[in-house]
C-alpha cells in the first residue's frame, strides 16, 4: 500500500479542517510506512490507531460543531459516519489486543479506504456550502 499524499484534491476549503485532515493522514502514513512489520499485539498498532482515534475525536467534535453552526443540513449524517469509524476503531484496537492475525493489514486497508473517501467525498459535499457561509 502507498503512502496518501496530500494535495488540493483533499482540501476542504476550511484551514482548520485542512490542517486536521492532514494531521490525520500522517498518522495514517506512519502505519503505511511500517507495513509488513506491523504484527498483531503491536505497540506501533496500538499507540498509532490511539493516536488517530483522540485525533479524529477532537477533529470530528471541530467539524460538527462548525456544521451546527453554519446550519449545515447533512450534520446528521456526518455525525453517524463518525460514530461508525469510532465503533469500528474500537473493533480494531480490540482485535488487535486480542492479537487476531489479519488486523495489521485489515485495520490499514479500512484505514486508508474510510479517510480517502471520507474526505473526498463526504467531507466534500459541504465544502461549497461553507464557502456561500463565509466559512474559510
Amino acid at each position: 500500500m502507498e503512502l496518501v499524499l496530500w494535495s488540493e484534491q483533499f482540501s476542504v476549503g476550511v484551514r482548520e479542517l485542512d490542517q486536521q485532515h492532514q494531521q490525520l493522514i500522517k498518522l495514517l502514513n506512519i502505519l503505511i510506512s511500517r507495513q509488513g512489520t506491523i504484527k498483531p499485539h503491536s505497540e506501533t498498532v496500538s499507540d498509532t490507531l490511539m493516536a488517530m482515534t483522540r485525533y479524529a475525536q477532537a477533529h470530528f467534535k471541530a467539524e460538527e460543531r462548525l456544521m451546527e453552526t453554519v446550519g449545515y443540513p447533512g450534520l446528521e449524517e456526518q455525525k453517524r459516519q463518525h460514530r461508525d469509524f469510532r465503533k469500528s476503531t474500537v473493533d480494531f484496537s480490540t482485535a488487535t489486543y486480542y492479537g487476531i492475525d489479519q488486523v495489521p493489514e485489515a485495520l490499514l486497508e479500512y484505514l486508508v479506504n474510510w479517510w480517502v473517501h471520507h474526505i473526498l467525498e463526504d467531507d466534500m459535499a459541504y465544502r461549497s456550502f461553507f464557502k456561500d457561509k463565509g466559512v474559510e
